[in-house]
């Protein structure tokens, strides 16, 4: 089975199809794999000088599938490690990897062995190694997560989410990847002081303050937010402000697990505000957004849902 370069790092990242992921998955599963290990090593050439950490891959396998859209680096070490099984002189230090998956739709609420604590949204899930705390206190996000960071100057708490790094010392944030229709990691301070930075720039945000950065962007700008929005899922609401529709639907998707797809016909400029409890189900907030916006709702499979113009719409 051939495979190329492009469709491997595609798949690392998380941005693969379902097609795309039984492909890759059945090419991975083969005994030889010359594509994946010439990629590999080619990968483990261009980082050298930097020390190396093994991941098992049977351990991988159980992070991808908790959560595929981390960042690439920890899938490739992990298949470095199988690269590197057969080269000699060279010394890895094993890192065992904890998965914390909320696949439901409640909160789960986490206390870290520093003292920290992790609100997790449902459908979200938070990656960390089984060394947390002994010298740094790193975690990767895919979801939604609300963090209470116990201060500890020696050890900064840093969250990964995508190539987007939040640091703090002791404070109180929340951290989404799934709330905007385009894409973008939210990040919004409630107490004390986080550093967001990039590999090309960086800003410290104060309490009141998020930013929204995407992976084409270069630099962002800290700017207010609603805290009753961003804050609406810890008190089992779904709150809504003038928020672009897309945006609405991109929030539904990732707190319920349903599936919205919207017809190219809808608006993009289109705007909901609204409170609704978390339990509401998605066809009753839906059809509270059909009475205002005219659009038609159409039911696909079980958790399917499709929003498009009707042929006699003549509303604006």
């Amino acid at each position: 089975m051939m495979i190329d370069n492009s469709l491997l790092e595609k798949y690392f990242k998380g941005n693969c199809t379902d097609e795309e992921v039984k492909l890759v998955e059945a090419y991975l599963s083969q005994p030889a794999t010359p594509e994946a290990d010439e990629w590999f090593e080619q990968v483990y050439n261009e980082s050298a000088a930097t020390p190396v950490v093994s991941i098992k891959r049977n351990m991988f396998r159980r992070w991808y599938s908790a959560a595929a859209a981390v960042a690439i680096l920890l899938g490739v070490l992990g298949w470095m490690w199988q690269w590197q099984r057969g080269t000699a002189g060279k010394n890895l230090v094993a890192f065992t990897w904890d998965t914390l998956a909320n696949s439901g739709n409640d909160i789960k609420r986490l206390a870290m062995t520093d003292g920290s604590e992790v609100w997790l949204a449902p459908h979200s899930s938070l990656i960390y190694n089984q060394q947390y705390n002994d010298s740094t206190r790193e975690l990767w996000l895919q979801g939604e997560a609300y963090f209470s960071v116990k201060r500890d100057q020696a050890r900064p708490f840093s969250v990964h989410t995508g190539k987007l790094v939040t640091t703090a010392l002791g404070t109180a944030f929340n951290i989404s990847t799934t709330s905007k229709a385009d894409g973008s990691i939210q990040v919004s301070l409630l107490e004390g002081k986080v550093s967001v930075a990039t590999s090309a720039f960086s800003c410290i945000l104060q309490p009141g303050q998020m930013i929204a950065w995407r992976d084409d962007q270069v630099s962002f700008a800290p700017v207010n937010f609603n805290l009753q929005e961003v804050n609406d899922w810890r008190q089992g609401k779904m709150v809504f402000d003038k928020t672009l529709l897309a945006d609405a639907f991109a929030r539904m998707q990732a707190r319920t697990g349903c599936k919205i797809v919207i017809d190219p016909s809808i608006k993009k400029d289109l705007k909901v505000s609204g409170t609704f409890p978390a339990s509401t189900p998605v066809e009753n907030i839906l059809e509270a957004m059909q009475y205002v916006h005219g659009f038609k709702i159409e039911k696909r499979g079980n958790n399917t849902y499709a929003i498009v113009t009707p042929t006699n719409n003549n509303k604006n």
